[in-house]
């Protein structure tokens, strides 16, 4: 298995100094849906022996009154494995739990833990397919009341193996909620 450590080590660091710099004015996040396209990166485990490439992704989800959201993602992104291209299709429902206690009034950190499964097909329209489970976090900015940019970091596991990948994505998340409350 090999991850980018320098690369994520850094990515991650900035989101908890961040994060614990910022402390302050706990605010609920607004309920109702959200829509959030992002882009980014995804770091394939060497023994998959499949290119790490870009990504794009479109998230829907809902977040309660309370801290916890749900989210349903769709990510696609064109590999490579030994020369061949290979379309990967991803799908996932995650949990997340946004840290109200770490956050002021622009900025709120959270964490994220769901299920998914990876679809590949490859020019010869073979298919192959693995269930994983998901962790991570991320950090949410917001711009006003409905918009807010968005950075994720998640680690993958495959179910039926030791393979390991991770995705670092960028978005922007709308907000289709109620007004917020004053």
């Amino acid at each position: 298995m090999s991850i980018s450590l320098k690369k994520r080590t850094l990515f991650s660091g900035a989101i908890l100094a961040t994060s614990m710099s910022t402390m302050a004015y706990a605010e609920q996040p607004k309920e109702g849906f959200t829509v959030t396209p992002s882009l980014g990166y995804i770091h394939t485990d060497s023994d998959r022996h499949l290119s790490n490439d870009t990504t794009y992704s479109i998230s829907v989800g809902y977040q309660t009154k309370t801290p916890w959201a749900a989210e349903l993602t769709y990510l696609h992104s064109d590999l490579k494995h030994r020369g061949s291209s290979v379309d990967l299709d991803q799908y996932r429902l995650d949990g997340l739990y946004s840290l109200t206690e770490f956050t002021n009034t622009k900025l709120t950190p959270y964490l994220a833990a769901g299920i998914g499964n990876n679809y590949y097909t490859n020019n010869a329209s073979a298919t192959d397919n693995d269930t994983f489970i998901n962790a991570g976090g991320g950090v949410k900015y917001a711009i006003n009341q409905d918009v807010s940019l968005r950075a994720d970091f998640r680690l993958t596991k495959d179910l039926t193996n030791t393979k390991f990948d991770n995705i670092t994505s960028i978005g922007v998340q709308y907000n289709f909620g109620k007004p917020a409350a004053l």
